[in-house]
């Protein structure tokens, strides 16, 4: 049978799918995509296929320590191949696709959010997904369109991000715009009409049998779905001075066809800066938002946005004091649902959910630092009601990576959540949680 893999408007692309069972599938696309990767190693590929091909894999064991859930433990891989194909003899024109696999060694017994257990959730669902399929032109004037399914990361992706920490990345069916003139200017634009979320498109309204809820509802929470429908305009313009001042403007205006509470109008500004007038380098970040309902949004409410960010360097070690604010109005907090939120609000990922979001108050100090191939990063988390200013909770997170080669990379995580008065609406916040994972990744 045909299954649609991609639509844009009229565009429709759809793949042979063949019925061959999961797991069997799975691993067969594992040892296609091993083969090809030691193939691409030694320029076999290369030189029998046309056009550039990349390949990536990251290989993870996460734990997870819950005192409200129980624990938790997953085993996953993600391969990627990333293959671009030029159409013309200038390399204006061209073709990119990217397959991405995230296949479950523990065959998936774990709370993968797409598949529920009664489990802390671990959101790597084991999925095979189309992350990149699109078409591309880049003019000789320093513009480029692309057509297709794209990722989009704007500024920090703190908004609208890849979410590239989960074996799934997000990606979108968009057409996009972008002008950067490599000195002053960057200009994006996109219209997208649907997001493809980190639960893969196995996450469908339909609950499968191997899910605690299986029987006990109709269909899955909107907020749990592998893909969204979307309306949404998003905007972003830098302007960046000759001594690296830079100046953003943003307007993102989303229609969620799937999920109401999410269709939003959000604008804001930000300004950061470097600058080293002897040994040691200092750096700010200054950032306001204002966020509203829309479009079929059932709950009326107006919230901001803020980032203040203060830091220093010497050598190889960074200090950074920062804090990060979203208010709460009628009882809907600022949310970033297309952001890559696992970046922010802590590593043990307490606040950031796969729902909504609360109004809260984050103050933490980052340090990090770098000897040869070994790097470092720790970050203390100070998390505080928004309405009251009462300590909901702290957290520790630390983290130690070791690139071995360009594209190698060993690394260490773990992120400890301590709660303190807690947040009486927001269960979650209310109880201790540890995590801890190692990985090895190749060119990810």
């Amino acid at each position: 049978m045909f299954k649609e893999i991609f639509y844009f408007g009229a565009i429709r692309l759809y793949l042979f799918d063949s019925n061959t069972g999961g797991c069997q599938r799975n691993m067969i696309l594992v040892l296609i995509t091993l083969f090809a990767s030691i193939m691409l190693e030694h320029d076999v590929i290369a030189t029998e296929i046309p056009g550039k091909h990349d390949f990536g894999m990251r290989t993870r064991f996460q734990e997870v320590d819950d005192n409200w859930l129980k624990d938790a433990q997953a085993f996953t891989t993600r391969l990627k191949l990333t293959s671009r194909f030029s159409l013309d003899h200038n390399e204006q024109w061209q073709l990119l696709v990217e397959p991405n696999l995230a296949y479950a060694f523990n065959d998936g017994d774990y709370n993968s959010v797409t598949v529920k257990k009664s489990t802390s959730p671990i959101p790597d669902p084991q999925s095979f997904n189309w992350s990149q399929i699109n078409l591309q032109y880049a003019s000789d004037s320093n513009w480029q369109i692309t057509l297709g399914r794209q990722p989009l990361a704007f500024d920090n992706e703190r908004h609208i991000g890849t979410v590239e920490f989960w074996q799934t990345p997000q990606s979108f069916d968009a057409l996009t715009y972008e002008f950067n003139d490599q000195v002053n200017w960057h200009l994006q634009y996109s219209y997208t009409n649907k997001v493809h979320r980190i639960f893969g498109h196995e996450a469908t309204s339909t609950i499968p049998k191997d899910d605690i809820r299986y029987g006990l509802i109709d269909q899955r929470p909107a907020n749990e779905l592998g893909a969204h429908r979307l309306s949404a305009h998003l905007v972003n313009l830098t302007y960046k001075t000759e001594d690296n001042l830079s100046l953003v403007s943003y307007g993102y205006s989303v229609e969620n066809k799937d999920l109401a509470r999410f269709s939003t109008h959000t604008l804001g500004v930000r300004i950061s800066d470097e600058f080293k007038p002897e040994k040691i380098k200092y750096r700010y970040t200054v950032e306001f938002a204002t966020q509203q309902n829309a479009y079929n949004n059932p709950v009326d409410y107006r919230a901001w946005y803020s980032l203040l960010e203060a830091g220093i360097q010497y050598k190889s070690h960074r200090l950074q004091l920062s804090q990060e604010v979203l208010s709460e109005n009628n009882w809907q907090g600022f949310i970033t649902p297309l952001g890559t939120n696992h970046k922010f609000q802590g590593w043990a990922d307490i606040f950031t959910g796969y729902g909504m979001q609360t109004g809260l108050r984050d103050h933490y100090l980052t340090y990090q630092g770098r000897y040869k191939k070994l790097r470092w990063r720790s970050v203390f988390h100070r998390f505080k009601n928004y309405k009251n200013g009462s300590t909901i909770g702290n957290e520790f997170d630390l983290e130690l990576a070791y690139r071995a080669t360009r594209k190698w990379e060993f690394k260490l995580v773990y992120a400890d959540y301590k709660t303190k008065q807690g947040l009486y609406y927001f269960p979650k916040a209310n109880h201790n949680l540890s995590t801890w994972f190692v990985s090895v990744a190749y060119n990810i």
